[in-house]
């Protein structure tokens, strides 16, 4: 398994761009439990019958479509509510370069622990000034 930009945050969730529809049957090995999408499905890479190629494993997909280009503060706030709802079960949470997942967990960690973790969110990116204003609006308005 080689799925690009991965990151085990903790026991329960681990980050990563596009895993290739072989790399789901070794996540499935490895216990998860669920597996979160933020692409959107008109994003140039995705997976076709991702949803179904998941259920045939018996892993729960769930779909929270966050537009790079223009996320907001409600797309944030589903995925908090999200990660909130099943703290218990093993996630795998991933786009297609991690980007959008690794700013979203690191506004959830900065939220739930009131501490920084610059190390997930520049990680693999640089935020763009889209996503920048993003976060120190999240930031401040929860801060």
């Amino acid at each position: 398994m080689n799925i690009c930009n991965t990151y085990q945050y903790s026991n329960l969730i681990t980050i990563s761009g596009l895993p290739d529809r072989e790399d789901f049957a070794h996540i499935k090995a490895n216990g998860f439990e669920i597996v979160v999408s933020l692409s959107m499905p008109a994003d140039s890479k995705t997976i076709e019958n991702e949803e179904l190629l998941l259920s045939n494993l018996d892993i729960t997909y769930m779909h929270i479509p966050v537009d790079y280009y223009a996320p907001t503060v409600r797309d944030f706030e589903i995925f908090q509510k999200f990660l909130n709802a099943y703290q218990t079960e093993k996630l795998w949470i991933h786009c297609t370069k991690n980007y959008r997942v690794s700013s979203f967990l690191y506004l959830y960690h900065f939220l739930k622990h009131h501490e920084r973790r610059e190390d997930i969110l520049e990680m693999f990116w640089t935020p763009n000034e889209t996503w920048r204003s993003l976060i120190d609006t999240i930031m401040q308005n929860n801060g």
